[in-house]
């Protein structure tokens, strides 16, 4: 059976080969030659995992080889001890190997692995690469695996059969660059995983055993102890050719698919905004929105919106509303009588909900409300969970400058917000200054900010973006993203009448390498006011604004969300997922 699997991967073509000489270069290297484990290199795994205690004491280094000792024995209030190391230095791409003899008998969970040891200093979604992941109750299986962190996500698991791995020693390989990792075994290619589209970390490399309820164990199986996972060699090569050509520019237009009844969130007492969303560890979906009573009028997004919250269990719905998230408060709160414009994101094990805020006299009016329109501030909520409770600041996250002449003099809104590759995060906003006559005020313009918290605080740079010549608002409503395939931050935008598209009322993608600096992308039209539904139906709709995309586990991008309305006297509006290929 291994056999016949060896000889149908070795049939493929157009996959990296492991290391071969020119290509390679030999970065780190321990042959277990000496006579004790070297501590310029490692360091122990100590500490109570499933049912061992890790002890220095269980590691050793003899006859060429690197023992980590498995014994039944009390330590730590458990009744077996087991062991590992960590490498000191940290790698990124290259392939990592390493030649080992797994132990016989049911208990045993041995692995070579690479994560970051220890806190991460920003994405906290750092990778985990498991090489191999051996149970030793099915001594002719393993897995490899490719996880990230927080929020915990494996797109990467593959089981695979093998000969007895207790019977003798195997070659284990990870080929990791930025697109892909490849693995293998004995020189064979098992697995490949496409990881283009989401965070890579330094890391350090694992080697450990330790005793676990795994793969259905039930017991260990103390007959075979004392017993020992043994290590002969573990290597790190750098490379030495180029690494993969570059992907092509997002194209999201070319993504767009027909939309299902379903993907429509609509209400007939409420206009509703605004559309933003998550998928939680529940595997639910979660959708928040910008809602007002339909019977104010459609200015009344003003004094009277308030941000709720409806669940799916599909990206195209339907959603069924679950709760108000951001009510309002009483008035003598920044953000008391109106919530809007919310964007969610999702940081390790907390979720931050952004939005406008205001206050004022609480008056809807058939014009816009400028009381309430240059109270605009930009607020977050944080909770452990997308249900909430969410906990509101007494502060904005983001106020209007006390300069006068600064640009954002007036009032900050639309906040749009991205995690940094190197920590912290960046904020697009929308701002108006007080250099023209008020209420109106003006110009309005997009700025950008940084923090290296989410909750701030945040230094602005005061230079607007996005912008068009001769044109003093072209732009609205940006939501943002870094792109880790393309290592670029990108940019929906709407443009107000064609003047990045040349496609009218639209929407447009930018792109930046730093945040800071932004052109028009490749394929700068995402979408016209046009949507085709499932069945072939076309409809023009007036509006297609408040653009903000899903993304899938793996870092891709899922759904659209727009907010519309069908016609230029705004008797009602409605939030859409337009799915994407």
């Amino acid at each position: 059976m291994f056999i016949q699997a060896l000889s149908l991967f070795l049939s493929f073509t157009g996959f990296a080969a492991p290391p071969s000489p020119g290509k390679w270069q030999l970065a780190f290297a321990d042959e277990f030659e000496g006579q004790s484990l070297d501590p310029a290199k490692w360091t122990y795994r100590t500490g109570t995992r499933f049912w061992s205690n890790q002890l220095p004491a269980n590691v050793s280094v003899s006859g060429g080889l690197l023992h980590i000792a498995l014994r039944k024995e009390p330590s730590g209030g458990l009744q077996y001890t087991a062991g590992g190391v960590i490498s000191k230095q940290e790698f990124r791409y290259g392939y990592y190997e390493a030649r080992l003899k797994m132990p016989r008998g049911k208990g045993w969970h041995t692995s070579f692995w690479m994560m970051r040891n220890g806190a991460s200093p920003g994405d906290s979604r750092y990778q985990e690469i498991d090489v191999i992941e051996h149970d030793s109750i099915a001594p002719t299986d393993y897995s490899t695996n490719f996880h990230l962190y927080k929020p915990h996500v494996s797109f990467g698991y593959k089981g695979i059969n093998s000969p007895d791995l207790s019977a003798d020693f195997h070659v284990y390989g990870a080929d990791f660059n930025a697109r892909t990792v490849r693995f293998y075994l004995d020189g064979v290619l098992v697995n490949e995983v496409d990881i283009a589209s989401v965070p890579h970390s330094d890391q350090q490399i694992w080697l450990t055993s330790i005793a676990a309820p795994l793969h259905k164990t039930d017991a260990v199986d103390d007959a075979q102890l004392p017993a020992e996972a043994l290590f002969d060699y573990v290597r790190y090569y750098r490379r030495l050719d180029p690494e993969s050509p570059a992907i092509p520019p997002l194209d999201l237009h070319s993504m767009l698919k027909p939309l299902p009844e379903s993907a429509k969130l609509i209400d007939p007492d409420y206009y509703i905004w605004c559309g933003t969303m998550v998928k939680g560890d529940d595997k639910k979906y979660h959708l928040y929105y910008s809602r007002w009573p339909r019977k104010l009028g459609h200015n009344a997004w003003v004094t009277h919106s308030e941000v709720a919250h409806a669940v799916g269990n599909s990206p195209a719905g339907p959603f069924k509303f679950s709760d108000v998230t951001l009510p309002a408060r009483g008035k003598e709160f920044w953000d008391g009588l109106c919530t809007h414009n919310p964007t969610i994101l999702r940081i390790g094990e907390k979720y931050y909900l952004y939005y406008m805020g205001n206050t004022g006299d609480g008056q809807q009016m058939k014009t816009l409300n400028w009381v309430h329109r240059n109270n605009q501030r930009i607020g977050v909520a944080v909770a452990d969970n997308p249900a909430g409770p969410w906990k509101r600041m007494d502060k904005p996250v983001l106020n209007a400058s006390a300069d006068p002449d600064a640009p954002d003099a007036l009032m900050t809104s639309n906040p749009a917000i991205s995690i940094r590759p190197d920590g912290g995060v960046l904020m697009v906003y929308k701002a108006v200054g007080k250099k023209r006559p008020p209420p109106f005020g003006g110009p309005v313009v997009h700025l950008t900010a940084t923090a290296s918290s989410p909750t701030g605080p945040f230094t602005k740079q005061l230079r607007p973006i996005f912008l068009a010549a001769g044109v003093d608002f072209p732009a609205e409503d940006p939501f943002i993203w870094y792109d880790f395939a393309r290592r670029q931050y990108q940019a929906l935008v709407k443009d107000n009448n064609g003047y990045f598209t040349n496609a009218g009322k639209s929407l447009a993608l930018w792109e930046s390498v730093d945040g800071f600096d932004w052109k028009l992308s490749a394929h700068p039209l995402v979408s016209s006011t046009e949507v085709t539904w499932v069945g072939g139906r076309k409809q023009k709709l007036n509006s297609l604004e408040r653009p903000q995309l899903l993304f899938t586990d793996d870092g891709k991008p899922a759904a659209l969300l727009a907010a519309v309305d069908e016609d230029a006297s705004r008797p009602h509006s409605y939030n859409i997922q337009i799915p994407l290929k």
